[in-house]
């Protein structure tokens, strides 16, 4: 049975002597793995159609435990990311993000759209830094693992006075309050495992970014790039509570992170 749907290629495999093996988001069937067929040799129609990053309209044969891509109409190919080094270890980075949370076969337009938003923003904006944070926390917040910034998670009181920390466990913000009232392992709370799981301490500086990079603009399907700066304490402080909260949600580190990590932290 054939069918139709715009899609993107996040990877891809070799497959045998003469076959790829593509990972494909589509918009209508979700994440699906299918068969490039003689996409390994020079002369493939295919071969060029199917590369990572690919965005277009895909024919493909639902096959018995693999489909097989049959035909590709191509609508971008995103060169602005392909051809620059840093843009693309970003964008394997959340493909690999995307992958790790989006069951195969499970349907989900919004964040489709997203992701091709996502990588127009990545391909156009000068610092990648703030479009891949975004990236992280809509990604997470679309597949069912948003972080709370702007409300204690204890108590519900709004996240303004510091002393603020971000609890791993909660997911989310905890006024000094509630952190002082928690049984403690150790004398300082700063980054110590108590009844919420380890906790960050966050400048208001920070809290205030993560708030406005976890916040869609309208719809999920219409939103834009962020437009926001970030340096010095505030990036170090953001990249750490990323880093730490994925691993967390995702009980493993991602392979990509550590080229990601070489990159911002020579900046």
């Amino acid at each position: 049975m054939l069918y139709q749907s715009e899609a993107v290629v996040l990877d891809q495999d070799d497959l045998g002597e003469n076959d790829k093996l593509a990972t494909i988001f589509t918009r209508q069937e979700g994440l699906v793995r299918a068969v490039v067929k003689g996409a390994r040799r020079p002369r493939s129609k295919l071969r060029g159609l199917t590369q990572p990053l690919t965005h277009g309209v895909f024919q493909i044969y639902r096959g018995r435990n693999l489909d097989r891509v049959t035909q590709v109409a191509v609508k971008n190919g995103f060169p602005g990311i392909v051809e620059n080094y840093e843009k693309m270890i970003y964008a394997r980075y959340l493909v690999e993000l995307l992958t790790s949370v989006l069951p195969e076969k499970e349907r989900h337009p919004a964040l489709f759209d997203f992701f091709l938003t996502v990588l127009g923003c990545l391909q156009d904006k000068h610092d990648p830094w703030v479009v891949v944070r975004w990236a992280e926390l809509g990604i997470l917040k679309l597949a069912g693992f948003a972080p709370s910034f702007s409300q204690c998670v204890e108590c519900g009181s709004q996240l303004q006075e510091p002393p603020v920390y971000f609890s791993l466990r909660d997911g989310g913000g905890l006024c000094g309050s509630c952190v002082s009232a928690a049984p403690a392992t150790s004398a300082s709370p700063e980054n110590q495992i108590r009844t919420y799981g380890e906790l960050i301490r966050v400048s208001p500086g920070a809290l205030r970014t993560l708030e406005i990079l976890s916040a869609p603009v309208t719809g999920w399907g219409h939103v834009s790039c962020p437009n926001i700066t970030a340096r010095g304490q505030v990036r170090s402080e953001i990249n750490r509570i990323s880093r730490k909260y994925i691993s967390f949600v995702l009980d493993k580190r991602l392979k990509s992170a550590s080229l990601v990590e070489s990159i911002e932290d020579e900046t």
